[in-house]
């Protein structure tokens, strides 16, 4: 049986290679901030480079493109990868349905931008495989458990065909990933705001899968220590 690796390609304009400080200063823009490039939205700049970190070490290397051409190489090249693929509006208008009719096999897209009601009425036809977000906490968080979901599926069918050892490496990957989301979503907005941070309810539904004596993590080890 064939499992696919993970892939995330993220397409934005405002890309110098894995500098995200130009899309961010260009978020802040048209939010009309009045801070200045060398301090806007700084957490959130961090996100973006700790949230790349957290995915590359558990198992979806993260590639960042500036330019649609680039993309589709990017997919060419790992065509036999599960896809998660990351959009600004502008360019996901026209990459969305090109992908969907050229790779029927990827279906989880993410458009980040500033103004997610411009792109309503094309993304409306994508609402199966599509979702946008107007703030990098909330689509990296998605993406982390998207991801934990996926390798969570993996790791059970590692099971199926007697390879514990594999499925307990995509069971703790998952585990990573949902802590760091949950993590994650406790973050303030921004290194300006006066707000605390507000703390979510964390979201067990994975983790109850993996933890315990019962969970799939321990179900692994077992199986391994067999």
């Amino acid at each position: 049986m064939f499992l696919q690796d993970v892939v995330v390609i993220w397409l934005d304009g405002t890309f110098v290679g894995d500098n995200y400080r130009s899309m961010k200063d260009d978020f802040n823009q048209k939010l009309g901030s009045t801070t200045s490039s060398s301090s806007s939205d700084e957490i959130d700049c961090l996100i973006c480079k700790e949230t790349k970190e957290d995915l590359v070490i558990n198992g979806a290397p993260v590639i960042t493109v500036s330019k649609s051409d680039e993309a589709m190489q990017q997919i060419e090249t790992h065509s036999k990868a599960k896809i998660f693929f990351i959009s600004s509006g502008r360019l996901g208008k026209d990459m969305v349905p090109t992908i969907v009719r050229q790779y029927p096999l990827i279906h989880s897209f993410y458009i980040f931008c500033f103004d997610t009601a411009t792109h309503a009425n094309w993304a409306l036809d994508y609402t199966d495989c599509l979702k946008m977000f107007d703030h990098p906490i909330d689509l990296l968080v998605r993406l982390m458990r998207d991801i934990s979901t996926y390798f969570i599926e993996q790791g059970k069918l590692y099971l199926e065909i007697n390879d514990p050892n594999n499925a307990l490496k995509y069971f703790k990957y998952a585990w990573n990933l949902e802590t760091r989301a949950n993590q994650k979503d406790k973050v303030p907005p921004n290194t300006k705001s006066k707000e605390k941070p507000t703390v979510q309810p964390d979201c067990r539904t994975r983790l109850n899968l993996l933890e315990g004596e019962n969970g799939l993590i321990r179900q692994a080890e077992k199986a391994l220590g067999k």
